[in-house]
Formats: C-alpha cells, sequence, structure tokens
C-alpha cells in the first residue's frame, strides 16, 4: 500500500527536475516552460491598437450589391456556422463591406455559396425591427479576402470519347472536416497565447504543432494550408521572438492593426 504514493512522489520529482525545453508525456510540459508560456501579456498604448480586427470564415449567402454611398463600395452577407458539435450547428449572419479595389473584385467574382475567409475591423449599423425599434447589427470592413478550395474541386480530366465527366469529390465529411479545421485555426489566432506552441519541443514526430491549454483541441500544419494560415503564423512568430527579446511593445506591425 505504501510502494505507490512513493513511487507517485518519485515521478513527481523527476517532473519537476526535467530541463526546461523537455516534454513529459504528449503535450506535457515542464514547470519552467509552463511558467515561460504564462507571462503576463505585454501592455501597449491605446493608440497602437486603433480598431477591433476580426476575421470569420463562412458562406456568401445572397449575391453582391452595390452600397449607397458617394465612394464605391459593395456588400453582401456572410453565414458564419460554429464547430459541428451536432446536427444543427449554431450560426450567424454578418454584413461584408468592401471598397474600392476589393468592391470591384468582389462584385465580378464573388457569388453566393462561395467560401471564403475575411479579415477587416468590425463596426456595427442600426436598423428598425419590425416592432419600429432600433436593433444594432455588426459588420465587417473587409481588407483582406480569400477563396478556400473544398475538396474535390479539382477535377479530373475528360478521357477522349467521353461525355460525362467523373466526379472526383469525396465524402462529405472530408469538407466538413476541412471547415472545422480552418475554424479552429480562426480560434488559435484569436487568443495564441491560450495554446501551446510544441513546434521545437516534439519529443516524436506524431504530436500537434499546437494544443490548446484547456480543450486539448490540436492543430497540425499541412502543406494544403490555404496562405493566410501561413500569413498569421508569420505574424505570431514575429511577436513572439519581440517579446523573447525584451521588448515591451507588441510585435504586430502597425500596418497589420490598421485595418
Amino acid at each position: 500500500m505504501g510502494s505507490r504514493p512513493l513511487s507517485s512522489l518519485k515521478r513527481s520529482l523527476l517532473a519537476f527536475a526535467a530541463p526546461p525545453s523537455a516534454t513529459v508525456g504528449e503535450g506535457v510540459q515542464s514547470v519552467p516552460y509552463r511558467q515561460s508560456m504564462f507571462r503576463r501579456p505585454p501592455t501597449v498604448r491605446r493608440s497602437f491598437v486603433r480598431r477591433n480586427s476580426c476575421s470569420f470564415i463562412g458562406t456568401v449567402v445572397c449575391p453582391v450589391k452595390r452600397l449607397a454611398s458617394r465612394h464605391f463600395g459593395v456588400y453582401t452577407f456572410l453565414e458564419v456556422k460554429g464547430r459541428s458539435a451536432g446536427l444543427n450547428p449554431s450560426s450567424f449572419r454578418i454584413l461584408l463591406a468592401m471598397l474600392d479595389e476589393l468592391a470591384e473584385i468582389s462584385l465580378n467574382y464573388l457569388k453566393p455559396n462561395d467560401l471564403i475567409y475575411v479579415r477587416g475591423h468590425l463596426g456595427s449599423y442600426e436598423k428598425h425591427n419590425g416592432n419600429g425599434n432600433h436593433e444594432t447589427f455588426y459588420k465587417v470592413f473587409v481588407k483582406d479576402l480569400n477563396f478556400i478550395k473544398l475538396y474535390g474541386e479539382i477535377k479530373k480530366p475528360m478521357e477522349p470519347g467521353s461525355s460525362v465527366e467523373e466526379s472526383s469529390t469525396p465524402p462529405a465529411s472530408k469538407d466538413l472536416e476541412r471547415r472545422d479545421r480552418l475554424h479552429l485555426w480562426q480560434i488559435f489566432f484569436a487568443n495564441p497565447h491560450e495554446w501551446w506552441d510544441n513546434r521545437q519541443n516534439k519529443s516524436y514526430s506524431g504530436l500537434p504543432d499546437f494544443k490548446h491549454k484547456d480543450t486539448n483541441e490540436r492543430l497540425w500544419l499541412r502543406e494544403d494550408d490555404p496562405p493566410w494560415v501561413r500569413r498569421q503564423l508569420q505574424l505570431y512568430d514575429s511577436s513572439m521572438r519581440t517579446q523573447s527579446s525584451g521588448s515591451k511593445v507588441h510585435g504586430w506591425k502597425v500596418k497589420d492593426l490598421e485595418l
């Protein structure tokens, strides 16, 4: 009976004695490493962060229309679904506003049912509801827009003499899995300090690159990740390098925050 507590104590002491860069088991970091990850976030000047940045992945639900304003602009609505916890995941719709060159591009190429990633700053507007009361809605002033390619969109060339094109679309579950993974990247970039960064501390290749500290959700980098994932990850790495060098200013560049 007494040997079990003693063996547990020995394992605990060995874990505490691990070097700072070591990992004890899958996703369990050494104490110095955990302490370094839980440092107080840096403080920035209010003028440095001028607007609320946001990003969404969703489906275009209506044709692009022109804004009623003096400046050339267009708008549409995006349906954003939550993670697939059941057969009927929650969703919401938000207005997207595009101006100038991005408005022209959106008017020419964006259409209903397109799956897109947008980044911009968050705003709001008011409308009267059916009872005549003011109701607040939210919108995104889009600064970056990317189409998301689903599995099966690359079609096989037709064989000579064939009249029907073969379908290369895999089961719909793969598309759903891809959407969930991209949504998880969105959650990561919203609060990267809530995740363990295991890229430099993998004891074996099967470990995830990032793991959530509370929910244990996991992310792996893949070659088919869309460009925006790589861009945002470069900004994250730049921010972490700035913090580790002792700078008191957050590492995000001003041009990336002034949306």
